[in-house]
């Protein structure tokens, strides 16, 4: 695709649709606003091909060159549907959407009715709809009268009096060129058109998505305006989904994309742009396992037995607890990502060729061990976060493995699962307290004796993960999550991890905590006076420490 703008038009079950369509790579999906187009997202639009997006923007239903069709019911779920074959119809599989106003409301139903179509989801300005029917009706009433003076009046007096809306006042700060573009937009819709857009796919006449915000999948950015009047819909909207950030913008209102457009551009182009991997270096030579550092603070350890689905034998658990114990001496180390090698399998657990009558897995050494303890206790008590980035299967040992990381992000083809029972093993200890305190005794309860398969959207929807990307961009999404964890305080993070540990593990997480403590502790001059008067042969004085209350 080129860099400039052009129009296609792509049929869609009857319906002639407009899309604008430019640039090369990821595509990003640009769902407009009430009495807006495609035309609208010009300043993203630029920004997106800079950086290396191909802009899908389509004119909705009643709006600019897609007509209403009378023969069709275009709800915002209609819509939805709609968008979904228009992507396929262009080629893409899935996309980032992002959706403005009555285009976050497509763009939501999209999420919850299409998954696999929406990569990551930008909401502006967003509402689930209007949950009391009541309001809904008394809106719905005051679209169709809305509806009616647009048919009657004709399109300017329509567009006059919908600039005046108290909730569009921000765009009064938008530069010039920006306000007249967007109200020759407005002028130059089909009243008719727009009339029964207002009419079918207004929030009176939206089926309320509150109750739903839960089965949204993709990692979602909610953007509103530091000054919109509406901001609490948007902050409802992003309470209920799962994996949800909220980003304000200051100076805007209602309209950040049009009032500040070089901040808005900047914020979802952040979210959804994927930088890739980073650059890995050897830190230590291994056979199972490969360790390696960024050089910006991130460590990242990975299970190289592709050929057995990444499951571990005695061997490997070794390598994996000395590359541990080597990241907890080097404090250039913030934060570690823990994957399996290849796009298949994150770990699939013990090995059972190495499984052992004696009692354990067996090793060249012919001992039978279960070390894969020591390694999980390792894990937890390591003083800087760990990352799980499951890729494919995570299935018995290996899910318990990621289950004892502080964090999990899945790839879009994960499976998780328990195979314990079917091969004669079970993990009593954190394999089944800390899943039971994630996903609760019940889900616990059924995942152990069950043993059934979960995808990576079921694992999100029961607390089992943290964030669902698609594979491709699973790496570059945990160095993203390891990048915000090392600009915290490394002191906060190391308590705020022992912390977790205090009520799970009994005195161990007890001590584990307390060392932390008298580690701080060791830091202060009172300590000090205490360890100098004991060298210097005098009795300590702490008089200059009086007790706080």
């Amino acid at each position: 695709m080129s860099g400039v703008p052009r129009t296609v038009e792509v049929e869609i079950d009857g319906l002639r649709w407009s899309v604008r369509v430019a640039g090369s790579g990821p595509a990003l999906l640009l769902l407009h606003g009430f009495t807006g187009s495609g035309r609208s997202w010009d300043e993203l639009t630029n920004a997106a091909i800079a950086a290396g997006c191909t802009v899908v923007a389509p004119d909705l239903p009643g709006h600019g060159g897609t007509a209403w069709s009378a023969a069709r019911a275009t709800t915002v779920e209609r819509t939805a549907d709609d968008v979904a074959a228009l992507l396929h119809a262009l080629g893409y599989e899935r996309a980032h959407v992002v959706g403005y106003s009555m285009g976050a409301r497509v763009a939501l139903r999209l999420a919850i009715a299409h998954p696999a179509c929406v990569a990551r989801l930008v909401l502006e300005a967003p509402s689930a709809g209007i949950a009391d029917p009541a309001e809904r009706l008394a809106r719905r009433d005051a679209d169709e009268a809305r509806a009616l003076g647009l048919e009657r009046d004709g399109i300017a007096p329509f567009v006059d009096a919908w600039e005046r809306t108290p909730v569009l006042a921000g765009e009064a700060r938008a530069g010039a060129g920006a306000r007249a573009t967007l109200r020759a937009i407005r002028l130059g819709h089909d009243p008719a058109g727009l009339a029964a857009s207002l009419r079918a796919a207004g929030q009176g006449a939206m089926e309320p998505l509150h109750d739903r915000l839960g089965e949204v999948s993709a990692p979602t950015l909610v953007i509103v305006g530091e000054d919109d009047p509406a901001r609490d819909r948007s902050e409802a909207v992003a309470d209920g989904i799962l994996v949800a950030r909220l980003a304000s913008v200051p100076g805007a209102g209602h309209a950040p994309h049009l009032e500040a457009p070089a901040a808005f551009a900047r914020l979802v182009l952040d979210f959804v742009r994927m930088t890739g991997p980073a650059t890995w270096t050897p830190a230590a030579e291994y056979h199972d396992i490969r360790y390696e550092h960024s050089g910006t603070g991130i460590a990242k350890v990975t299970i190289d037995r592709p050929e057995v689905r990444n499951a571990f034998r005695p061997e490997t658990v070794a390598e994996m607890i000395d590359a541990f114990a080597r990241i907890r001496d080097d404090a250039t180390i913030g934060c570690v990502l823990l994957t399996g090698s290849g796009d298949l399998a994150f770990c699939s657990g013990g090995d059972q060729n190495a499984k052992s009558p004696a009692g354990g897995y067996v090793g060249a050494d012919g001992l039978a061990r279960l070390n894969v303890l020591d390694l999980q206790r390792q894990i937890r008590s390591l003083p800087i976060p760990v990352i799980a980035l499951v890729n494919g299967f995570a299935i018995g040992g290996g899910q318990v493995l990621h289950v004892v990381c502080d964090l999990t992000i899945a790839s879009d083809n994960a499976v998780f699962g328990q195979v314990g029972p079917r091969v004669g093993s079970f993990d009593a200890g954190f394999g089944i307290g800390l899943l039971a305190r994630l996903v609760g005794d019940k889900k616990a309860k059924e995942i152990w004796f069950l043993c059934r398969r979960y995808s990576a959207a079921e694992a999100l929807a029961m607390g089992l993960v943290n964030a669902v990307v698609p594979l491709a961009d699973l790496e570059a999404e945990g160095v993203r999550w390891a990048d915000e964890i090392l600009a915290m305080s490394p002191t906060a993070i190391r308590f705020l991890k022992s912390a977790f540990l205090v009520a799970t593990d009994g005195l161990a997480g007890l001590q584990e905590f307390a060392g932390n403590t008298t580690g701080l502790y060791y830091t202060t001059d009172e300590a000090h006076e205490g360890s100098r008067a004991f060298l210097e042969k005098r009795d300590p004085d702490y008089s200059k420490y009086p007790r706080r209350p």
